[in-house]
């Protein structure tokens, strides 16, 4: 039994340079055609996608997210991968994502613009045959409720994802997920939660201990970088819930 605290702070609304060409508010399916480009430098895609966008998945407690779904054309079920994190789904175009190539000394001529950040490129997988699921996660930009960071309830609304998606008529009832950082610290809390429609993950770069990895690196105190996560991931317009304030506690 613990007497530990909730805490709540503000969120705030996605900063501009976090704003990409499909972050508005857009519901509907439309065609992508090959050749489509979503704007210059991106490449351009190779096959036909059939974009669903912000379509509303329901959560076991009630509440409502939003996800996009990039997938073939055709009559054929498909499986499909998801790529779980804070960070928006349509910032794949954002100055702050296309900024993130040019520090690595690639080209933003790579990738179609489609995906998240650090998550798989929708123009590349579906042309292998698979689709693509892009939440905005609890408590992120359009989605209900308040956001968590590094948190069980990761895990669980993620398991009520993967298996909305098995049920979908296009799905073949394979469920996967792939991705870096945040996406694979995900990965292994839905993989905890046993969906039984998940049938594979691919976790690269995930923190696994964020006391020692992040919060006290070789015993010593690093409250900024997980307090710069926490102001940099989460935009809504909801509330943030967090622990990480008590950790200034361990510099006093």
């Amino acid at each position: 039994m613990t007497n530990d605290k909730k805490i709540y702070i503000p969120s705030s609304p996605l900063p501009a340079a976090r704003t990409g060409i499909l972050t508005e508010f857009d519901p509907g399916t439309r065609m992508l055609k090959a050749g489509y480009q979503i704007a210059p430098p991106f490449r351009p895609i190779p096959v036909d996608i059939l974009l669903e966008k912000d379509v509303p998945v329901q959560l076991r407690d009630g509440v409502t997210i939003h996800v996009d779904v990039f997938r073939p054309v055709g009559a054929e079920k498909v499986p499909v991968i998801v790529a779980y994190s804070p960070y928006g789904k349509g910032q794949g175009t954002s100055p702050s994502v296309m900024g993130v190539f040019g520090l690595v000394g690639l080209n933003n001529n790579i990738v179609s613009g489609l995906g998240k950040f650090e998550a798989p490129d929708p123009a590349f997988w579906v042309a292998q045959g698979y689709a693509i699921c892009n939440p905005d996660i609890r408590g992120v930009i359009d989605s209900e409720g308040d956001s968590v960071i590094w948190d069980r309830q990761d895990g669980s609304d993620c398991h009520d994802i993967i298996e909305w998606l098995a049920e979908q008529s296009w799905c073949s009832g394979k469920v996967g997920m792939s991705g870096t950082s945040y996406l694979a610290v995900s990965q292994w809390f839905t993989a905890a939660e046993q969906p039984p429609h998940l049938a594979a993950i691919n976790p690269w770069e995930g923190v696994s201990d964020v006391y020692r990895d992040l919060v006290m690196r070789g015993g010593m105190p690093d409250v900024a970088s997980p307090v710069n996560s926490r102001k940099a991931a989460f935009s809504a317009r909801t509330r943030r819930r967090t622990s990480l304030p008590r950790l200034s506690n361990i510099h006093s």
